[in-house]
């Protein structure tokens, strides 16, 4: 069997595995030492294959891509909890909140929502009377920019926010 070959069985091997696959196992396997099978994962690397290497052993990064998205929403301010909540269960995180306005032009502020406890707390400030949320100044219409892993979860928080009415047109 050719190196290129080898390197081909070894890559599907680890792609294969539930768990970490070892290089001593690996050279094992396929009759060689540990040091040809340390070789064979760096030439895969080095073509761009995203192996990583773990104290057990060797896996494939099955890291998704992160989509990063502008969504328009509209909703009353009660609704704020209700709307974040509804983009962190569809599996994104909300990065900003932007609005148009026609004295300042788009102002954009961080608020970094990642879990529900963000979601809350930020819904909790804004429904205080001493401070206002954002979207007030253009009557609920605001923009949220999100990121997620894949597209099909973006599509998830756009289909859940339009099924209760908050994704503007």
């Amino acid at each position: 069997m050719s190196g290129e070959e080898r390197r081909e069985k070894v890559l599907n091997v680890i792609r294969e595995s539930d768990k970490p696959v070892s290089a001593s196992a690996l050279a094992k396997q396929f009759k060689v030492s540990r040091q040809i099978i340390v070789g064979d994962i760096a030439l895969l690397r080095a073509g761009n294959i995203d192996i990583l290497a773990t104290n057990k052993g060797y896996i494939i990064n099955a890291r998704k891509d992160i989509v990063e998205c502008v969504i328009k929403v509209k909703h009353k301010s009660e609704d704020i909890y209700d709307e974040l909540c509804t983009i962190i269960d569809m599996g994104a995180k909300v990065v900003t909140e932007e609005i148009e306005n026609d004295l300042y032009g788009r102002i954009v502020t961080e608020i970094n929502i990642n879990s529900r406890e963000d979601a809350r707390l930020f819904s909790e400030k804004c429904l205080d009377a001493s401070q206002r949320p954002l979207s007030e100044l253009t009557r609920g219409v605001h923009y949220h920019r999100i990121k997620a892993e894949g597209d099909l979860a973006v599509i998830r928080v756009q289909k859940a926010l339009n099924e209760k009415g908050y994704l503007a047109k």
